[in-house]
């Protein structure tokens, strides 16, 4: 892989996988438009696992009181880390992570049809998915924010939101645009919303990791070629990643977050004068 491919996958990782604008998509058009190197065979392989690792690198840096109370919980739950006497049991909290993980056991079946759903990626397709993916989040734009938190969240809410993360896999739809969606469509408040969006993401792209470690390892020779690309990935995936976690908790703030929603209606335009030129 080429350094410059190395830089346009590391800066697109960490953005697109961290706003609600769809890092399948984004990869199916730079790969159409520059005749990148794909990440889904090969040495590519180990380039995906490194967005996997920015991705998390970044919402840990931007979540890090939530990620460490999710691992600690998560520890307890699973009998991994006995819980002192002097911590105090946040039931409502616990609560919320047993439905976070229906939530996210629900999104793994998708998994099961990642590698096919990433060779789905035709450019007539990914237009009309990035145009749903734009009404999605015109809709959360629009919408008004409820009261629902982790002391009141529904087994339903969680079901709803793994089937839509687990729908999401196809280029042009977003999985964090998804939960955005469903969560404000069943009553979340917007920082909850927020929130629980980016730990299901934070959860999904650790099995992301391993599911990607595991194709390489088995699909992909690893090579000293592939060192660089790998370390540049990773270090502009977490930076940009970072960056996009920010930006987005500014324009939630100021419920300007339709802006996403043009964005993908341009990037449908774009995919769909690509498709017609390419025919």
């Amino acid at each position: 892989m080429k350094i410059w491919e190395a830089i346009l996958y590391g800066i697109f990782g960490g953005i697109s996988s961290l706003l609600p604008i769809s890092f399948n998509g984004h990869y199916t058009l730079l790969r159409e438009t520059f005749n990148l190197t794909p990440l889904t065979v090969g040495e590519g392989l180990y380039v995906r696992c490194a967005v996997c690792i920015g991705v998390i690198a970044a919402i840990i840096l931007a979540f890090r009181s939530e990620s460490a109370m999710l691992g600690k919980e998560v520890l307890h739950l699973t009998g991994l880390r006995k819980r002192r006497r002097s911590e105090q049991v946040n039931r409502p909290y616990i609560r919320s992570v047993l439905l976070f993980t229906v939530a996210l056991a629900m999104s793994l079946l998708s998994l099961i049809y990642a590698a096919p759903a990433s060779r789905f990626g035709k450019l007539l397709v990914v237009a009309a998915l990035f145009a749903v993916n734009g009404l999605l989040i015109f809709w959360c734009s629009k919408g008004v924010s409820g009261k629902k938190n982790e002391k009141t969240v529904l087994l339903s809410d969680s079901f709803f939101i793994g089937l839509s993360r687990m729908i999401s896999v196809f280029p042009g739809l977003s999985p964090l645009a998804s939960s955005l969606f469903v969560g404000q469509a069943r009553g979340f408040n917007t920082e909850y919303n927020y929130h629980i969006a980016y730990m299901l993401t934070l959860a999904y792209e650790v099995c992301s990791l391993l599911y990607h470690l595991i194709r390489a390892f088995v699909y992909g020779p690893f090579t000293a070629g592939v060192i660089l690309p790998f370390f540049i990935v990773l270090l502009l995936t977490t930076a940009f990643g970072y960056l996009a976690l920010q930006y987005l908790r500014y324009l939630l703030q100021r419920e300007k977050t339709a802006f996403f929603a043009y964005y993908c209606w341009d990037a449908a335009a774009v995919a769909l004068v690509l498709s017609l030129i390419n025919s």
